[in-house]
């Protein structure tokens, strides 16, 4: 009888702990558009995207780690939108490999790079922010902290999200304790994973990690050439400037 209670506890706690993973969050349904234009670091000029049908996420500045300390580098190219359009600024975050100049990853460290990505809030009909981090493993728990601290400092109801390399997506749920809205697969650019993943998803299977679970990350110019889940934003990325003629190649 003590056996049976205790495996029932067990399986109670499991099911409960099941049931607190974190999930996309239903707002964005209605709050973001479906399809947005991934505007990196060169001059974009994206007034032919209707405000209706298109959001825009540009890349805001890039933040370099090292032992020496954050350096940031803003975004220098214009980018031209329609009024009305929904902005998200992102913020990509690079650390040095080399094992000498390995960043510290120690609270000021922390505090710096959130300050940096807040402030993004301020630039020009910013919406939402999204951070770009491939953090290796030994870069999880500062990569934790740090989003856990932001989520913190910014403003209620803000929308924040993050990037995910497609491995993790299909991986250990490594980061479903971070306190975003979602995070964007990025089924593109895969490397020696690519094969893999566009087979699991060429079976019509889901995203392991349920917070990516609401998007796909698609690129021009390396269509998935699989059957996508209906109903889910897509964000696309171009490995060239826009034009109103790439509109034809997204999927």
């Amino acid at each position: 009888m003590q056996n049976a209670l205790a495996v029932l506890l067990l399986t109670t706690i499991f099911l409960s702990s099941c049931s607190r993973a974190n999930k996309v969050n239903a707002r964005l349904d209605t709050e973001m558009p479906t399809k947005i234009i991934w505007a990196w670091e060169r001059p974009e000029d994206l007034r032919f995207l209707d405000p209706k049908e298109y959001g825009i996420a540009f890349l805001a500045q890039t933040i370099f780690l090292d032992n020496s300390g954050v350096t940031p580098k803003p975004r220098r190219q214009p980018l031209d939108v329609s009024p009305g359009t929904y902005i998200i600024a992102v913020t990509r975050i690079e650390t040095n490999k080399d094992g000498k100049k390995r960043p510290s990853f120690d609270a000021e460290m922390r505090t710096k790079v959130v300050s940096m990505v807040k402030n993004t809030l301020d630039l020009p009909d910013v919406k939402a922010i999204q951070i770009d981090f491939d953090a290796v493993v030994s870069e999880r728990d500062f990569y934790r902290s740090m989003m856990k601290d932001l989520r913190k400092q910014v403003p209620e109801g803000v929308t924040l999200t993050m990037t995910s390399l497609a491995s993790w997506c299909t991986g250990d749920a490594w980061f479903n304790d971070f306190p975003v809205d979602e995070a964007v697969p990025m089924a593109f650019e895969m490397g020696a994973d690519s094969d893999n993943i566009k087979d699991f998803l060429r079976k019509g299977n889901d995203w392991n990690e349920p917070l990516c679970r609401g998007s796909y990350g698609i690129s021009v110019d390396d269509p998935l050439k699989v059957d996508l889940k209906p109903d889910r934003r897509r964000y696309y990325f171009n490995n060239s400037a826009w034009k109103s003629t790439d509109l034809t190649r997204i999927q």
